[in-house]
């Protein structure tokens, strides 16, 4: 089973992404900003990580660099709600497989997910 890390500040849609997820039979598991990320990545191996680029102190950039640090292995899916389309240009080139601007086609995030495992 696929085992996917929502991260987002908006607790509604960690919520709505982790039942759509679940129904697909992903194994999912959510933290509500990078630091609690961070603690969850030391404890558990994800396959892919989902996040928000924009988040209070640190963001999806600075959580896609961490991962390149640690050399995850994994895909990673750059969420936005915000129309800074140098960001996204920034998470496609330190790695993130896609990006999406919310509010998110689920059928399209579970597309890329799927292409991957």
């Amino acid at each position: 089973m696929t085992h996917v890390l929502i991260v987002d500040d908006e607790p509604l849609l960690l919520e709505e992404l982790q039942d759509s997820l679940e129904l697909e039979d992903f194994e999912v598991s959510t933290a509500g900003s990078v630091p609690e990320a961070l603690e969850e990545l030391k404890t558990s191996s994800f396959d892919a990580v989902v996040t928000d680029l924009k988040m209070p102190k640190l963001g999806g950039l600075e959580l896609i660099r961490h991962l390149n640090e640690v050399n995850y292995q994994g895909t990673v899916v750059v969420v936005s709600g915000h129309g800074a389309e140098s960001s996204r240009e920034d998470a496609m080139a330190l790695g993130a497989a896609a990006c999406f601007s919310k509010p998110l086609d689920i059928e399209e995030l579970i597309s890329v997910l799927n292409q991957n495992f």
